[in-house]
C-alpha cells in the first residue's frame, strides 16, 4: 500500500485552506441570518373567511404565504404600496417586492392609513408632525370602534414611547416596541363631543425621545370612524 507523507509546510497549508474555507461559510451563514433578520414586513393581516389559516393583525415577512383554497379571502394591509387589498382564492405569497398572487383574485378596498413625516408640506411645521384627515371607502357597515398603529423602525430607534390621545381624551402612554391597541370613543359620544367636527375623530401622537436623545414630536391626525370599513382602525407611522 502506498503510504502518503506529509510535511509540516502541507499540514500548515491544508490547515490555512480549511480555516479559510470555514471563515467564507461563516460569512455566507451569518450573512443569510443577518438579511433574514433585516428583511421588513410586507403586510399585516386585517380580516380573513372561515377556514383560512391566518391570524388577525399578524405580519407577513417576506417568504410567508396564506392558502386560501378555492373561495377563501384575506385582507391584508399591502405596506408596500400602503393599500388594503382583498385576495380571493388561490394563494398570495409575501415577497421582499410585495405580494404575489397565484391563482386567485386581488381587489383593492381602499387607499391605506400611512402618517409620514413630511416637513416640506406647505403650512406644516416638521418638527411638529403631520397634520392630515385620513378618508377611505365604505364596503361593508362596521364602525371603527379601536385603534392600532404600527410604527417604523426609524421611530422605535429615536422614541422610547408614544402618548396617544383620542378626541381630547387624557393622553395613554405606550411603549413603542410593539404595536398599540387604543380604546376609540364609542361613536355616538365622540360625534356628540365637543371636540369632534364633522370630519371624524382627531387623534394627537406624542413621541417621548429616549433618554438624554433629542425632543418630542407631535403627530396630529383625524380619522372618521363611519369611513374605516372595520372594526380597528389600523394606520401605519412612519
Amino acid at each position: 500500500m502506498a503510504r502518503q507523507t506529509w510535511t509540516i509546510h502541507d499540514l500548515a497549508g491544508c490547515g490555512a485552506l480549511a480555516f479559510r474555507r470555514l471563515a467564507v461559510l461563516t460569512a455566507l451563514t451569518a450573512g443569510t441570518a443577518t438579511a433574514a433578520l433585516a428583511a421588513d414586513p410586507v403586510a399585516m393581516v386585517l380580516d380573513r373567511s372561515e377556514g383560512v389559516n391566518a391570524t388577525a393583525f399578524a405580519e407577513l415577512m417576506p417568504g410567508d404565504e396564506i392558502a386560501l383554497g378555492t373561495g377563501g379571502h384575506v385582507d391584508l394591509l399591502d405596506y408596500t404600496a400602503c393599500r388594503e387589498v382583498r385576495i380571493t382564492g388561490g394563494s398570495v405569497t409575501a415577497t421582499s417586492g410585495g405580494l404575489v398572487v397565484a391563482e386567485g383574485e386581488e381587489k383593492e378596498l381602499r387607499p391605506g392609513n400611512c402618517l409620514k413625516q413630511e416637513a416640506s408640506n406647505a403650512g406644516t411645521d416638521g418638527g411638529k408632525g403631520l397634520a392630515v384627515t385620513m378618508r377611505g371607502l365604505i364596503p361593508e357597515n362596521k364602525v371603527a370602534a379601536s385603534l392600532m398603529l404600527r410604527f417604523g423602525d426609524d421611530l422605535k430607534e429615536r422614541y422610547d414611547s408614544v402618548f396617544v390621545s383620542v378626541d381630547g381624551g387624557a393622553p395613554q402612554e405606550y411603549k413603542l416596541d410593539d404595536k398599540v391597541l387604543a380604546e376609540m370613543p364609542d361613536l355616538a359620544a365622540a360625534m356628540a363631543g365637543k371636540t369632534t367636527d364633522a370630519n371624524g375623530v382627531p387623534i394627537e401622537l406624542v413621541f417621548k425621545p429616549r433618554a438624554g436623545t433629542g425632543e418630542a414630536e407631535v403627530r396630529q391626525f383625524t380619522l372618521d370612524p363611519l369611513e374605516v370599513g372595520r372594526e380597528t382602525a389600523v394606520v401605519v407611522v412612519k
